[in-house]
Formats: C-alpha cells, structure tokens, sequence
C-alpha cells in the first residue's frame, strides 16, 4: 500500500483531536507492519502529525522512546485506556549545572586565537596556566593590561606598569623556554 493512499482503517470512534487527546493509550498498527503500544504525548492537526511515548506507563523524561508518526501511516488503533498526565514524571533538570556548563564552554572558546599560528596558541595555554589572559584579536592581552604581539617574544610585550610588564616578560620567556621554541 502506498503512503500517500493510507487511512486509519478501524478507531474506536471520535474525532481526530479525540482521537489524539494528550493521555490516550493505543495499540497502533502502521502501514509499515509495525506495531506498538503508545501514549499519546501531542498532536497537530495541521501535518496530521502524533507524538508517541512507547508502552502503556509513562517513564522519566530519560528513559522514554518517542515515535513521530504520520497518522495517515497508522491503519488501525485500539484504544486501551488513558493516563491523566503523561508527562507528570518530570526530570527534575539542575539549571545551575547548566549554566556552568555553558559558562565553561564559552570560556573555553574564548581560550581560541582565530587567525593566529599553532604557536601561538602553544604559548597562550602556557601562559594561561600561570597568569590570566585572553585573546584580543591577534594580541595576547595578558593581567588586563598587558600585550603580547606577535610573533611573541619578550620584546614583544607592551603596556601595563614597568612591574606587570617585567613580570609578564619573565612568563613569556620561560614559557618559551620550557615549549623549546627560539627567542629570535
């Protein structure tokens, strides 16, 4: 049978919002062949669309399997009852952890130099273990009021108080240093 030419061969009667009401349980019959019992989660009649959560008792949000079918691909439904709410066993979702979360991928991405050669990036997560940095561009802005130009040697630092920027410079050469990569 094509698609396109499937209807809902048996229902136990009401109309399509009815038959869809948020709760009901079925055993569904697809075009397919498949066969599944299922709760109905959502409708929309406008692409004829239901959502599905498998089985005849609701689950945690993590443990459900969904189905999105097509209701002119389902040829036959049995009614087996009704849940009042589907969805009443709700995960509960730690919102704080994911705002960690997010804030710590953000400054994750902030710890990427666009543009700028491999080792400068080497040098930028060497110095980041040792004093607060970021990039600015192609700059290294180091304690808020340092930079580092490339190509990121010690006379390439400027700014800042004669003590931040000697102390920066000190970081930069050893970082070098220890990474083995040539001062001139």
């Amino acid at each position: 049978m094509k698609p396109a030419s499937a209807t809902v061969a048996k229902h136990d009667g009401g109309g399509e919002d009815e038959k869809f009401a948020v709760g009901n349980i079925y055993a569904v019959k697809l075009i397919t062949g498949d066969e599944f019992n299922g709760i109905v989660l959502a409708y929309d009649s406008g692409p004829n669309f239901a959502i599905f959560e498998e089985g005849t008792k609701p689950k945690p949000l993590d443990s459900k399997t969904l189905r999105m079918v097509n209701a002119k691909y389902i040829t036959e439904m049995k009614n087996l009852g009704n849940v009042k709410d589907p969805l009443a066993k709700k995960t509960l979702v730690n919102l704080d952890g994911l705002i960690d979360k997010e804030n710590q991928a953000i400054r994750n991405v902030e710890k990427i130099g666009f543009g700028v050669t491999a080792e400068a990036q080497r040098i930028f997560d060497a110095i980041s273990k040792t004093l607060p940095i970021r990039w600015d561009n192609k700059n290294m802005l180091v304690m808020g009021e340092v930079i580092v130009r490339s190509p990121y040697h010690s006379d390439c630092v400027f700014g800042g108080t004669r003590a931040v920027n000697d102390r920066v410079k000190t970081v930069l050469e050893q970082v070098r240093k220890k990474l083995q990569l040539s001062d001139t």
